[in-house]
């Protein structure tokens, strides 16, 4: 068994941080940081402190990249349910809730090394007594069953409807 003082001088002293963001046109964006205290500033965003488990994705160009995030409700997981909740059902369907998982070192002001940008889909989100569990993964626009909107100034005969 690896002493303790072997673990505390073989550990990184620079703190790192992973994220999730989640946008949509509907609501502005929505910046987490996971197992922290206080708030963190990162790019200029103010992350707001949540715990939470998060499940990179494992990357062999086979499979579908796909990310899944367990978080408490009591502090942020709530919020996210209710904003991804109160999207309505059309323009999901139209735009994807973006996640966008990050892992950032505090080196240098805080250095990105990696990241994913996954979306959310409507059963992507489960809740539970004590927690959120979101499940993000890269849709094909293109097997996407969606009609496209068609513009009154694209099609004047639609001003008769």
């Amino acid at each position: 068994m690896t002493s303790n003082a072997t673990i505390w001088t073989t550990a990184n002293p620079i703190m790192e941080f992973d994220t999730m963001m989640i946008s949509h046109s509907s609501f502005s964006p929505v910046y987490v940081v996971f197992n922290q205290y206080d708030s963190v500033t990162l790019n200029g965003n103010e992350y707001l402190p949540c715990y939470g488990e998060i499940t990179y994705p494992v990357v062999d160009g086979e499979t579908t990249p796909e990310v899944q995030v367990d978080m408490t409700r009591a502090l942020v997981g709530d919020e996210i349910e209710q904003l991804i909740k109160s999207i309505p059902p059309w323009k999901r369907m139209v735009e994807p809730v973006i996640a966008t998982f990050q892992h950032w070192s505090e080196e240098n002001g805080g250095t990105l090394m990696f990241g994913y940008e996954l979306n959310i889909s409507s059963e992507g989100v489960s809740m539970s007594i004590d927690s959120v569990t979101i499940k993000a993964q890269k849709l094909n626009q293109m097997t996407r069953s969606v009609a496209r909107l068609y513009e009154i100034t694209e099609w004047p005969g639609l001003q008769n409807l």
